[in-house]
């Protein structure tokens, strides 16, 4: 009888800690010591930390996707799962792919639909008929969050300083979250090896380089008729001048300013280098007809030092699936002789084959290499 009685009244006890005492995974979160998990799952849907800081509720299992303003994510996504469940794209990431590898890995890329974002802003009534489980948009970009989710779609903030500008370090990181946007894996420790194992041979090369054996560099964002746009300090030309052994010659400005050619003249540096984001070739620099100056009297253009950035799977300039190559790339540029073993065009067909199993021709490294100017367009 006395056993009977303990068991009533252990029973008892667990239906009441049942009903009063335990929590959702959600709920043990806020009341924890303060330390907060990436990815907290709850019945029905997960709750994600994006790289704004963002609490996002997610679906367990993401079906239809957007990219919006976060363009050199797409060069992530295909690198990751090809191009299913896209169905969305903002226009500027059909018209780069257009021009870039990325349409020639992925050629059904210029048939998603595009017509949500209009003049670089969603439109929410386009956006709602793409019925889209997810928004994928840029840190810079915050009105596509406010648009997205009063329209009741989770958006996704993707950062585009949550390195410091480092842009492998960069891709890594969004590769990680787009995982856990997706709640797969999608086995990018190979990827993220190899981007660490160019960034580590890089610097080995370049560690013993004194600062008077640094070339000083600038590089050309975008222009108008008078006047250049120039990345200084927290930029990512400050990131690829630094890291492969240059200094950045416009250092002295923060961000990206509007530049004239007096202030080049003062800063005369030994190389420049030009974005996808104009459609300016070296060419306009060495016959002087870029922003209607002259040019010839600055050492990279009387050493014919002046390069276009190259377009693979989306513009070098930025973070995109391609920063390993870029970094090699711009070491190469700085330091000739410390990288002459290394057969770029090898790498590159070697990194292609291996992380997007596709084999490049000469002819698509040329296109790489020396972009045309059809390529241009957009900001980043």
């Amino acid at each position: 009888m006395a056993f009977k009685k303990l068991l009533i009244v252990g029973l008892m006890f667990f239906l009441i800690l049942g009903t009063f005492g335990c929590q959702s995974p959600a709920e043990e979160e806020n009341i924890s010591d303060g330390e907060s998990k990436d990815t907290v799952q709850t019945e029905g849907s997960r709750t994600i930390i994006d790289q704004m800081g963002h609490e996002v509720v997610l679906p367990e299992k993401v079906e239809r996707v957007v990219i919006a303003s976060v363009w050199p994510l797409a060069s992530v996504y295909v690198l990751s799962m090809g191009t299913d469940k896209l169905v969305g794209l903002d226009p500027a990431i059909i018209s780069a792919a257009e021009n870039s590898m990325l349409i020639k890995i992925a050629p059904e890329i210029s048939q998603i639909e595009s017509g949500f974002s209009q003049g670089g802003f969603i439109n929410a009534e386009e956006l709602l008929k793409l019925n889209p489980d997810v928004v994928l948009y840029a840190s810079g970009v915050p009105e596509d969050y406010e648009i997205a989710t009063q329209a009741g779609i989770p958006a996704v903030g993707f950062s585009l300083s949550i390195k410091d500008y480092n842009a492998v370090e960069t891709i890594n990181s969004w590769i990680e979250l787009l995982e856990d946007v997706m709640n797969e894996d999608f086995s990018s420790d190979e990827y993220i090896a190899y981007g660490k194992e160019i960034e580590t041979l890089v610097a080995d090369r370049l560690k013993d380089i004194s600062e008077e054996d640094k070339p000083t560099a600038m590089i050309i964002h975008k222009y108008s008729e008078n006047t250049v746009s120039v990345p200084g300090s927290d930029t990512w030309a400050d990131y690829w001048i630094t890291a492969s052994g240059g200094i950045n010659a416009a250092a002295e400005i923060e961000g990206t300013k509007e530049t004239g050619i007096e202030q080049i003249y003062q800063w005369n540096p030994d190389k420049i280098f030009i974005t996808n984001f104009n459609d300016a070739l070296p060419e306009d620099i060495y016959n002087n007809t870029l922003c209607s100056a002259d040019w010839s009297n600055i050492e990279a253009v009387k050493n014919q030092q002046v390069r276009k950035i190259p377009l693979g799977m989306y513009r070098w300039y930025v973070t995109c699936s391609d920063s390993p190559m870029m970094l090699l790339w711009m070491a190469k540029q700085h330091h000739p002789d410390r990288f002459e073993d290394i057969d770029f065009n090898e790498t590159m067909k070697e990194f292609y084959k291996q992380f997007y199993d596709f084999d490049l021709t000469d002819a698509d490294i040329e296109s790489i290499l020396t972009p045309a100017r059809e390529a241009a367009g957009g900001i980043s």
